[in-house]
């Protein structure tokens, strides 16, 4: 019998502790992954947060403050061209805001205006789209072009903008995202764990129902399905679903959307969308692009706005050194296939810029805030763009004689300083000093609110020049402009319910007959029907007042005469 005596050093040898492999910076932050995510919330939250009721209200959140009140009555159908998931959740906010003004707000002076609390819901989902977009990127593109997404998106500059208004795009990409994420978790599932594969195909297709409930786009669920597709049958990670996972997807998805959007089904919701498709509540048309007019019309498909409008936002919208790298990140996926596994992220990149630009560059109706489902693909790509460029950087600087760890270092901080920290500042610059949608970048020539006036100023200064209106206007007074909810809703809180309001592009408004006191023109609101009522009003009235932002004139009142 042997003992441990007897053993020969060489076995003992083996048993020895071994030194764990250093670890570079991306592979210590890899492991800090809830840590990084807290803070490009946090960070993203506060963009969006800061200063939200520095513009008054759009026509579009006046309604949602008027359909709050529906709901309120018990009617669910009010903005009906809309579904309810934005309006329920602008309706909590506002009714807890109000209840947190009542209870502590006033005594602390610590008030919570309209404007913050309706934009607020948005501002906390645009944050907290950092961690789909992060969990999604990583796995189709590796965690470096991941994190620089997660930054790109937390402090980016077009995507805050959209973020802190309430429109349903916030949360058409928020569920959207989660949808693609969950789908791609599902097929990750090894074959063996059915159950698990069945439950996540389950939340894909409530994210996808959310996201359907959230905004009438139900096409990026079939650009999903397509990617997939385009894939190809892969044993390990691209199985084809059985029928009880399609069975769940699809009822999932069917479940979510009755659930948070229960007014679709509605025969006043049907009756009232048949007339919104028939334009029959529509007075106006046309938006401006560059000091021309175009009818902003989906029946004027493959005409109406032009088939540039998305491109020439990307050319002078996007911070410089997000556009620079952009172009790099477009050149490097549609040049290169990509490596194993990362080549199906580079696929699902080359799949949704086409299939997003062209069919969205055909179609006669375009707003820059459909745009925001747009830009976690311009910063994926952007992503993979600086990520390259790094990469590039960090050859050079060893071919230079730098050391490895050195190399590393001084190209992170050069690309991060230069694609990073950069388009941050400018973000923190727009916040501070003006409003995040009349930024323009030096291809713009600092021409504020010329290329898409409509959706730059979105009815900046609105509000404005409404308070001045309510404390000139005479007894019982009139006025005329494009915004009747923005309109109704601020003479009733600067206490004048007693001035009248008309649209000026109605069929029936004529100067002679209708004899406003004040007209209210704004640059984003001229239409085919309305533009010959503006020209004649700059004309041949005096302007009295004039919201002014960056020099140029968000809105302006002009004294017609009235009675």
């Amino acid at each position: 019998m042997r003992t441990v005596d007897d053993l020969e050093a060489g076995y003992t040898q083996i048993d020895q502790p071994q030194a764990e492999p250093t670890l570079g910076l991306f592979e210590r932050l890899e492991r800090r992954k809830l840590l990084i995510v807290i803070v490009a919330v946090a960070l993203g939250f506060g963009a969006r947060a800061y200063r939200l009721d520095a513009a008054g209200f759009a026509e579009d959140e006046a309604n949602k403050i008027f359909a709050g009140r529906a709901y309120e009555q018990g009617d669910f159908t009010a903005n009906a061209e809309h579904p309810m998931v934005m309006k329920m959740l602008c309706y909590a906010s506002t009714q807890a805001a109000s209840a947190w003004n009542r209870a502590a707000g006033q005594s602390l002076d610590l008030q919570v205006s309209d404007e913050t609390a309706l934009r607020l819901p948005n501002a906390a989902f645009g944050a907290l789209t950092v961690i789909p977009l992060l969990l999604l990127t990583t796995g189709l593109l590796g965690f470096r072009v991941g994190l620089v997404t997660s930054l790109l998106w937390a402090l980016g500059l077009d995507a805050i903008w959209f973020n802190r208004t309430v429109k349903e795009d916030t949360l058409l990409v928020f569920f959207m995202l989660w949808g693609f994420y969950l789908y791609y978790r599902a097929k990750q599932m090894p074959a063996s764990d059915v159950t698990g594969q069945e439950r996540l195909y389950s939340l894909a297709g409530a994210a996808f129902g959310l996201m359907i409930a959230s905004k009438y786009f139900p096409h990026y669920f079939a650009l999903n399905a397509l990617f997939y597709s385009l894939v190809g049958y892969d044993s390990r990670n691209n199985r084809p679903l059985t029928r009880v996972m399609w069975r769940k997807y699809f009822a999932a998805m069917l479940l979510a959307f009755v659930m948070f959007n229960p007014a679709a089904f509605f025969p006043q919701t049907w009756r009232y969308l048949w007339k919104y498709v028939n334009q029959e509540w529509l007075t106006h048309h046309g938006y401006l692009v560059m000091d021309k007019l175009f009818i902003n019309d989906f029946l004027q498909t493959p005409g109406g706005n032009p088939w540039y409008f998305y491109f020439l936002f990307l050319g002078v919208k996007l911070p410089l050194p997000v556009l620079v790298a952009f172009v790099v990140g477009v050149a490097h996926i549609f040049w290169r296939r990509g490596s194993y596994p990362y080549y199906r992220g580079h696929l699902f990149l080359r799949m949704m810029l086409v299939f997003w630009m062209i069919p969205e560059g055909v179609v006669g109706t375009k707003f820059l805030r459909y745009s925001l489902s747009l830009m976690p693909l311009v910063y994926m790509t952007a992503s993979v763009g600086i990520v390259l460029m790094w990469r590039s950087l960090f050859s050079l600087i060893r071919k230079a004689g730098a050391g490895m760890q050195g190399a590393r270092v001084t190209a992170a901080v050069a690309v991060t300083a230069a694609f990073i920290l950069a388009p941050a500042v400018v973000t923190i610059r727009c916040l501070h000093n003006s409003h995040p949608s009349l930024y323009v970048n030096v291809f713009g020539r600092n021409r504020v609110g010329y290329f898409f006036p409509h959706d730059e100023f979105y009815d900046l200064g609105a509000r404005e020049s409404i308070r001045f209106i309510a404390e000139t206007a005479p007894p019982a007074g009139k006025m005329a402009s494009e915004i009747p909810g923005v309109v109704e809703y601020y003479l009733e809180r600067f206490n004048r319910p007693d001035i009248r309001s008309e649209i000026i592009s109605h069929p029936s408004f004529t100067l002679s007959r209708s004899r406003p006191d004040f007209v209210l023109l704004q640059r984003g609101r001229v239409y085919v029907e309305n533009i010959e009522n503006f020209n004649f009003i700059e004309k041949n009235f005096p302007m009295v007042h004039a919201s002014v932002y960056e020099g140029a004139a968000a809105s302006r009142v002009y004294a017609t005469g009235g009675k």
